[in-house]
């Protein structure tokens, strides 16, 4: 690239000397695509976010590595000699604690309510599972220091020795159930065989405490007793329907499932959280590549804009074109000059759209309680004014109805520098066309019709 072709080409960026910076055309351009380049990161980084924040959630909840065998105990076999495949899991550097579980489905009633529910049983030697107990928030005797409960011996023993469940705190909310009520589980007795199938039995159970997970299908649906109890209520024996496993680093889940699925054989089912979950994490991925696609067309529309700028651009160049062949310029230095300005509006448009993109998603929140604030200030000034009554303030993301606090984002580097050269490439192709226009003038006829 010749310096002259650099220099005419940021200086066709401003049309006429009279409008500033740069032409109306050209801010149009720039503008559209620092528009595609900065919803497109925001947006991203807001369903990265979203991801992210569920993933944890399952994985905070949920066993990273589960071991079935079946689906016991409304159907298969489930597993008999769980003792002995844990001490064998145990072994295993990477896993942090390895716990029995009996996982199914059954009906909750309480009072004129009826409610399809997850039962789980958990806990072996009354030793309720550190991962439960981190989310109880209220139990009938516990002390509750910064938020959490510290559960008694007492409690621990009730929750063992007794007919007594868990709950979760949206389910306790949307039934009006409290501590002490008693509530009706209906469930599936015994193993599913060919000959009998299964018998629908109806146990009574105390709510004794409540949980909350800030995952709302598990305290919405999610019904927690001890294990032994969850055996006698499905009438199962020794058995049940899994093992969860706790490693050290969630970034090896593969890996260590590997060696599990190894060590036992194709006998049992070795699942990670990632494939347990597969159809939500598909879902949310099918979501951010709509809206991808859907953002994108904002860039591919700058493209066009770019486009017809150019064009207007060489119309309006027509006589500077046409002194440059007869100066000798060759076509090529033309198409140069017109491609470089394609290319500036890009780096221009994507460049402010990075860096304003970065900063709103990494101060999203505080932005949306800004705007929350200022709604709710005017508004209140509006009904005061006209006395309309008390407003209720509203909140932009309320909470009990996506059930985060605040908009979580994540930011990933590569997908920035993609979205950034996409726009550039864009940009950059949209001004083929019109650069090949003005390299395609002849000097003479130009010249004489300006």
């Amino acid at each position: 690239m010749r310096l002259y072709e650099l220099f005419i080409g940021f200086r066709y960026l401003k049309s006429k000397k009279n409008q500033g910076i740069v032409s109306f055309n050209t801010f149009l351009s720039i503008f559209i695509v620092f528009l595609g380049v900065f919803t497109l990161i925001v947006v991203l980084a807001v369903m990265n976010g979203f991801q992210s924040a569920i993933k944890d959630k399952i994985l905070d909840i949920d066993a990273h590595i589960s071991v079935t065998r079946g689906y016991a105990p409304s159907g298969g076999t489930g597993i008999g000699n769980y003792k002995s495949l844990i001490k064998r899991i145990g072994e295993i550097d990477e896993v942090i604690s390895v716990e029995p579980y009996i996982m199914s489905q059954g009906l909750f009633r309480s009072g004129a309510n009826i409610s399809l529910v997850i039962i789980r049983g958990v806990g072996t030697r009354e030793v309720i599972p550190a991962d439960v107990v981190k989310f109880i928030v209220k139990t009938r005797e516990s002390f509750h220091p910064r938020g959490k409960p510290l559960l008694s011996k007492k409690f621990v023993r009730e929750f063992f020795n007794t007919r007594s469940v868990l709950i979760g705190e949206e389910m306790a909310a949307n039934y009006n159930i409290f501590i002490g009520d008693y509530i009706e589980l209906i469930v599936p007795k015994g193993m599913l065989t060919a000959r009998t199938g299964v018998t629908p039995g109806l146990e009574r159970f105390r709510v004794i405490g409540v949980f909350k997970t800030h995952y709302y299908d598990y305290d919405t649906k999610l019904v927690i007793m001890s294990l032994p109890e969850a055996q006698k209520l499905f009438e199962v024996g020794d058995v049940v329907s899994g093992i969860g496993i706790k490693i050290h680093d969630i970034f090896h889940m593969n890996r260590v499932a590997g060696r599990i699925k190894n060590m036992l054989g194709f006998e049992y089912l070795t699942l990670t959280a990632e494939e347990k979950n597969r159809n939500l994490f598909y879902a949310l991925e099918l979501e951010k590549l709509i809206i991808i696609i859907i953002q994108s067309l904002i860039i591919l529309s700058a493209g066009f804009t770019i486009m017809g700028t150019l064009v207007m651009v060489v119309m309006e160049k027509r006589k500077s074109v046409g002194i440059l062949k007869s100066m000798g310029a060759k076509p090529n230095s033309l198409m140069v000059i017109f491609i470089l300005e394609g290319f500036l509006i890009g780096v221009i448009g994507s460049f402010s759209g990075v860096v304003c993109g970065i900063a709103a998603s990494l101060n999203l929140d505080a932005i949306i309680h800004w705007i929350e604030r200022a709604i709710n200030t005017t508004m209140a000034g509006v009904y005061a004014c006209f006395k309309l009554g008390v407003f209720e303030k509203i909140s932009l993301v309320p909470s009990q109805v996506y059930y985060i606090e605040g908009i979580p984002t994540e930011i990933k580097p590569e997908m920035v520098v993609l979205i950034a050269v996409f726009a550039v490439f864009l940009s950059t192709m949209a001004a083929v066309f019109p650069a090949w226009s003005a390299s395609r003038q002849r000097p003479v006829e130009t010249i004489r019709y300006e």
